[in-house]
């Protein structure tokens, strides 16, 4: 029997392992510059439903998926909203720097806890009112650095991903048995009916191929399933936090690759957003060990 400290070890090496997986998304998109949107999201979105669906079939065949919880009223919007933000977050990538995308993707808890308060009722803390308070000065920041310079697009589809990222937070936490790798494939898959849908069908190698491929599979299926694994043996304040590092990673990546700086502005406003979202999870971090998953994983 691993002791405590072996098994939450393991649980923040898999988070770490799922969050760098994730930085990554805006080096795979900057491989294939010359794709258009429509076939970028449907290969990606084809891999990373297809692997994350054997997975599923895994853990199923494991007796750890009960599939029957696919029924539930709440499924088909969760499918739907799902799909809608992993669309929009291919989208985004392509429109601005990975810098802005991760950024505003940091705000994601801020706007659960805004939804949680107007559809449930569920008080935010007056630490969580003050930390989105300040998570918001910096996207202001960023937005009005976007004006003129043909970024404010790519800006608004990270907005966008991440409050409908926030709307299904709260919508598993009405139900929190729902199968969340099933539908986050399914999702995915749709979302690659609406990439095909809008694609120009221009010729793919087999070097994007190859890039659209892992992609999808690392991003969506791996990253996801790594995540969820590791979350279980770490308390969920400490989870967060190691899956911020995506904000740092993911930008850096870029910027060794290809030179893609960010401004002044989403430097600015990045540090206020990071700034407001690790002062909101440091009480949480001095509690006792709790392994509570997140509720949902990045996309």
């Amino acid at each position: 029997m691993p002791s405590q400290a072996a098994t939450r070890r393991r649980g923040l090496f898999l988070v770490l392992a799922a969050t760098f997986l994730w930085s990554l998304a805006g080096l795979f998109a900057r491989l294939i510059p010359h794709l258009d949107f429509g076939t970028v999201l449907f290969f990606r979105g084809l891999f990373g439903g297809a692997c994350g669906l054997a997975l599923a079939y895994l853990e199923w065949r494991l007796g750890r998926l009960d599939v029957r919880r696919l029924l539930s009223p709440l499924a088909p919007l969760v499918v739907g909203l799902a799909a809608f933000a992993i669309s929009a977050y291919v989208a985004a990538l392509m429109a601005t720097t990975v810098a802005d995308v991760l950024v505003i993707y940091a705000t994601l808890p801020f706007f659960a806890a805004g939804m949680a308060f107007a559809l449930t009722g569920e008080r935010a803390s007056r630490r969580t009112l003050i930390a989105a308070s300040l998570a918001m000065v910096g996207i202001v920041v960023m937005a009005a650095g976007g004006l003129g310079h043909g970024r404010l697009l790519g800006q608004s589809l990270a907005l966008g991903m991440t409050v409908t990222f926030a709307l299904l937070v709260v919508l598993q936490r009405r139900d929190p048995a729902l199968p969340v790798a099933p539908i986050n494939s399914l999702a995915a898959l749709v979302a690659a009916g609406f990439g095909y849908s809008v694609s120009t069908h221009a010729p793919v190698g087999a070097f994007d191929l190859g890039v659209l491929f892992v992609f999808g599979a690392t991003t969506i299926a791996l990253a996801f399933a790594l995540f969820m694994e590791g979350a279980k043996y770490v308390p969920s304040a400490e989870a967060a936090l190691v899956s911020m590092l995506d904000v740092v990673m993911g930008p850096l990546w870029v910027l060794l690759a290809f030179g893609e700086t960010p401004d002044l502005t989403t430097l600015i406003g990045g540090g206020f957003v990071i700034a407001a979202a690790a002062w909101r999870l440091a009480p949480e971090l001095r509690r006792p060990s709790r392994t509570v998953a997140p509720a949902v994983a990045p996309l």
